[in-house]
């Protein structure tokens, strides 16, 4: 029985006193015309034509890197990574870190990003400076990047590395139904089953499991190595009631049944 992960630019020439093309006196509008166009677009999901409004936004502006452009920024990079284009996130979420400080929200989003365009070393360099950055572990997108980080090290061969991180945060008081489940797949892993199964348990009671659906099959999973074949089935048929039908699923209660 197979367990379920659960894993779903243009690059301006910007730097820290870097001077945008000036415009005449009507530019400052359309800046604003532009920037309300892309976010428009953004929340109706075309990210495509929102990074191009956020562009024309950028390219709108004059002087120095202000507010506006680093806001506009910070839009055109969570347009960029929302349309899957993670490279290109990657660097927006560089130039912001250049033009407005190494703030541990940038690095947490653009050890996402990297991890997301196959960057894994990147993923992991940018979570472990944003935790030495982020005192009191409350930056934007830590969770994220500690989920993006530790899925790097497990791809990367490196489990147990990933394990050190995972443990580390939950030392620092990290709880989530996620970083649960992260924890029992690698636990699984290791064929470590009983392991593996608490943890699927402590994802289950979290406050936030509902946003991690495969956590019940995880579970089911983990019962079935054990030889636990009527809990599992329990678990898998639990499963296929909360979150509809699903063939793999399905297969595996049809073996359970003969058990």
């Amino acid at each position: 029985m197979r367990r379920k992960t659960g894993y779903g630019t243009v690059i301006l020439g910007l730097a820290l006193a870097v001077v945008i093309a000036a415009g005449g006196c009507g530019k400052k509008e359309n800046k604003y015309s532009y920037r309300a166009a892309g976010i428009e677009a953004l929340d109706q999901g075309n990210y495509d034509s929102a990074v191009e409004a956020f562009d024309q936004a950028i390219n709108s502006s004059k002087g120095l890197v202000g507010k506006f452009d680093v806001d506009v920024l910070k839009y055109r990079a969570e347009a960029e990574y929302l349309a899957g284009d993670y490279s290109s996130a990657a660097d927006t979420y560089g130039i912001l870190i250049k033009v407005d400080r190494e703030r541990p929200e940038y690095l947490n989003l653009r050890s996402v990003s990297r991890a997301g365009a196959g960057d894994l070393n990147g993923a992991i360099e940018d979570y472990k400076r944003s935790a030495e950055l982020d005192a009191e572990k409350k930056a934007p997108g830590r969770l994220k990047a500690l989920l993006a980080a530790g899925a790097a090290m497990e791809k990367a061969g490196t489990a147990s590395d990933a394990m050190s991180l995972y443990e580390e945060a939950l030392k620092g008081g990290e709880e989530s139904a996620q970083l649960y489940n992260r924890i029992g797949l690698c636990k699984m892993s290791g064929e470590d089953w009983d392991g593996a199964a608490e943890y699927f348990n402590k994802g289950l009671s979290a406050a936030d499991s509902s946003e991690v659906p495969e956590l019940l099959f995880n579970q089911a999973v983990a019962k079935e190595r054990k030889g636990e074949f009527k809990a599992a089935l329990d678990l898998m048929q639990q499963y296929v009631s909360a979150h509809g039908p699903d063939e793999e699923a399905e297969r595996e209660i049809t073996f359970l049944k003969t058990r």
